[in-house]
């Protein structure tokens, strides 16, 4: 049994602006989020992909119930972000 849990989330996003190719930026966002499908981290995540020309090259997610980071890198490079 999953059970759905209200979280604050910290997004970590590290990205490449097309014009500085060889700085890596960050990114940091902190919201209200329900675990563990964070709906509006992917929705953030989408409006990112379809709307700013950076490219991101990690994500990382940490909530208030869990105390490290997850890295979803691997979310990112197949461009499933819905």
């Amino acid at each position: 049994m999953i059970l759905i849990k209200n979280t604050i989330v910290t997004v970590n996003v590290f990205y490449w602006m097309p014009d500085y190719q060889n700085v890596l930026q960050q990114f940091i966002w902190q919201t209200d989020d329900v675990r563990p499908e964070y709906p509006r981290v992917h929705k953030f995540l989408n409006y990112w992909h379809e709307n700013i020309e950076a490219i991101i090259a990690e994500v990382r997610i940490a909530d208030s119930y869990e105390t490290k980071y997850k890295s979803v890198k691997g979310i990112i490079d197949e461009q499933h972000f819905k």
